[in-house]
């Protein structure tokens, strides 16, 4: 009886680890598969991400653009407008003069008990350089990223999208702009409108995905109070996202 007893701890245990380590693995493919992704979005490689995204994907939001449900969505936001001929996505690159690159980080990545579902918060700075040579401007951006990852016929794939542009700092006249990244679209409309947004020069904390590890709690919202950004959507300015104070030199991605 003790050696059967034991032998059942002993496949108890094993168990244990071995989900455990699957844990572990699944973390390393949901962060390689982000990384991936910012290969491919700072290339220009439509048709390479848009593999990257579930066929049940949820929903896609990039900044104040608005949010974009399904993979559709994916496609709308990462092909041109219209999309190509006969609507298939292309890896179109940059054309001469014009690069943009993201640098990842500050990852934490949560994977669901059944190992079937996932969460992943990352920060990014994204240099870009366009109209070379002779409208040449420069600029650094800055956002956090909020995704929802899933398995799907066992491979990790992107579910749910969520990035917050930050700010911009344009380096012709060393000022910091708002990271208004790409307004809503007259031509490629939204599905639903903005959730959270607050950019500089607003100060808002997106909301974590995660609970602090040592206390168990959650984060709170943090938002100041004094709004650039009116609510989910632009203010004064209608589309363009501007209220009387914010700077007309704002660029789209």
């Amino acid at each position: 009886m003790e050696s059967a007893s034991r032998i059942e701890a002993l496949e108890k245990k094993l168990q244990q680890l071995e989900h455990e380590l699957g844990i572990q693995k699944d973390i390393e493919e949901v962060r390689r598969l982000h990384y991936i992704y910012m290969h491919y979005n700072s290339n220009r490689m439509g048709k390479q991400l848009l593999d990257l995204v579930a066929e049940n994907a949820e929903s896609i939001e990039i900044a104040g653009r608005g949010v974009y449900y399904g993979k559709e969505g994916f496609r709308k936001n990462f092909i041109d407008e219209g999309g190509h001929a006969e609507n298939e996505p292309k890896d179109v690159g940059w054309s001469f003069g014009n690069i943009l690159f993201q640098l990842g980080g500050m990852e934490v990545i949560t994977i669901a008990d059944d190992r079937q579902t996932a969460k992943g918060r990352f920060a990014v700075l994204t240099p870009s350089v366009f109209g070379f040579p002779k409208n040449q401007r420069v600029s650094l951006n800055a956002g956090v990223y909020e995704q929802e990852f899933v398995k799907e016929n066992g491979v990790w794939k992107i579910k749910k999208f969520k990035y917050c542009h930050y700010f911009m700092v344009r380096f012709d006249n060393l000022t910091v702009t708002p990271g208004y990244s790409q307004w809503p679209s007259e031509k490629n409309p939204p599905d639903a409108p903005t959730t959270w947004y607050h950019p500089f020069p607003e100060a808002g904390v997106m909301p974590f995905h995660f609970a602090n590890p040592v206390t168990g709690e959650e984060a709170p919202e943090l938002v100041d109070p004094r709004h650039y950004w009116i609510g989910n959507w632009p203010g004064e300015f209608g589309q363009k996202g501007r209220t009387k104070d914010a700077s007309r030199d704002s660029e789209k991605p």
